[in-house]
């Protein structure tokens, strides 16, 4: 390396020597308009080739202070991205531990150091939602929002939000945001929908279904799925029928039996706006039809109810012997019109209708209160007497109770739903279970 420095040394030398040497003589440089002096080629040459080394030096030398004073501000940064990182990971820990004041506690130095970590905005939103402290949850969340809008954990987040709010609309509009960036959402289509379900909103509840299903699905969460769509396709029936808007009651109902030719309240309810149409006769035509397709004692009971407002005990009666002749081995048809029998004072005809059928020693209560109110009105005081005490023996209650099949769930007034496992068309009766 001297080597090399005393050689470069020498052939400088040489260099300034020979530029001395071959130019000889004075030249005049003009500092100004008014203003020259006189200086020797070789002496200007000199200071030209100086200025211009010095110049290069200058901007290397700049270079090089700016490539070192970028490494350090690489290094704080590299620096406060692993104290930023090392404080959010014992945040997270924190939270994961349920441990919510102390996660609070790190992700706060953790903004301190860097105020749009969004991944901590999140998780700080988290726990406040945990805290109860909903509106805090939400600042935190649509900041984070406003920095990531991409970031779908943060909408999801977000949404949660308004929903603990019970700020709904702004909630619907954040999963339809998510949905219109990701069509095929299927966390967000499930979120919506039950939000709409929560809501009674039947209509965007139907949509949102429809679209649920029109994702790639198993077999068995196809077959739950739709079931929940004929489901809420009923309940939206339901509503245009209460609203009075008929024609739309009319054609949803009729939709549904397409869809499940098995599914009993459509037929009501589409029996339901005939009647309010003022079409007795094309309900009871729709009923009987329904019931030659799907056997429910439901249809019958409705039947029942209208032919003898109409007036028309004997199509009641007629309805039922055709149901028995159709069943011949069902008990509880047989019960059912011995009952409608009594209900006209026809207590002869209960009476041979009920004592046709042998009932065994199965636990009918209902079947025992009636033939004990029969006998009573016979005379036959003793036989009356020994009838209630059967049905006494059992302490439910006396109407015959509609039971769901689901959730065994019993109840006097039929709805099309189960009001406690929720499922649709679940409700019949069983005179084993009632009392």
């Amino acid at each position: 390396m001297r080597y090399v420095i005393t050689v470069l040394v020498i052939l400088t030398a040489v260099f300034v020597l020979l530029i001395v040497e071959f130019n000889q003589g004075t030249m005049t440089v003009n500092l100004t308009p008014s203003k020259a002096t006189e200086l020797s080629k070789a002496s200007f040459f000199l200071i030209s080739l100086l200025t211009g080394a010095g110049l290069v030096l200058f901007l290397y030398l700049m270079r090089d202070i700016r490539r070192f004073l970028r490494g350090l501000r690489v290094q704080r940064e590299q620096k406060k991205r692993a104290k930023v990182q090392e404080l959010y990971t014992k945040g997270l820990n924190a939270l994961l531990a349920k441990r919510n004041p102390e996660a609070l506690a790190f992700f706060q130095r953790v903004l301190s150091l860097d105020p749009n970590h969004v991944d901590t905005l999140l998780r700080m939103g988290i726990t406040q939602l945990r805290e109860k402290n909903v509106q805090e949850a939400v600042r935190l969340h649509l900041k984070a929002w406003n920095l990531d809008r991409h970031n779908q954990e943060v909408m999801f987040s977000l949404a949660a939000d308004y929903e603990e709010s019970k700020r709904f609309d702004e909630a619907i509009k954040m999963y339809r945001e998510i949905l219109d960036k990701d069509h095929s959402n299927i966390t967000a289509l499930i979120r919506l929908r039950d939000l709409y379900h929560r809501l009674n909103q039947w209509e965007e509840l139907s949509e949102t279904q429809g679209r649920l299903l029109a994702n790639p699905l198993s077999a068995q969460e196809l077959d739950i799925e739709h079931r929940k769509l004929i489901g809420f396709k009923y309940e939206l029936g339901r509503s245009h029928l209460e609203a009075g808007d008929l024609e739309r009651a009319k054609k949803v109902f009729r939709g549904v039996i397409k869809l499940d030719k098995d599914f009993v309240p459509a037929y009501l309810g589409l029996g339901e706006v005939m009647l309010e149409e003022g079409k007795p006769r094309e309900a009871g035509e729709l009923w009987e039809k329904a019931y030659k397709l799907t056997s429910s004692v439901l249809l019958l009971h409705r039947l029942e109810d209208l032919y003898l407002k109409q007036g028309e005990p004997g199509s009641a009666i007629e309805i039922y012997k055709k149901a028995v002749t159709w069943k011949p081995q069902d008990t509880g048809l047989k019960f059912f019109l011995g009952k409608l029998y009594y209900r006209l004072e026809m207590v002869d005809e209960a009476f041979d209708t009920l004592t046709s059928v042998d009932w065994g020693d199965r636990e009918y209560p209902d079947v025992h209160k009636l033939l004990g109110n029969i006998y009573l009105r016979r005379g036959s005081l003793g036989l009356a007497a020994s009838e209630f005490k059967k049905a006494l023996r059992f302490k439910k209650q006396v109407i015959v109770p509609y039971f769901c099949s689901n959730c065994q769930y019993n109840t006097t007034e039929w709805s099309g739903r189960c009001p406690n496992c929720g499922k649709w068309n679940t409700f019949g009766v069983n005179l084993e279970k009632s009392s």
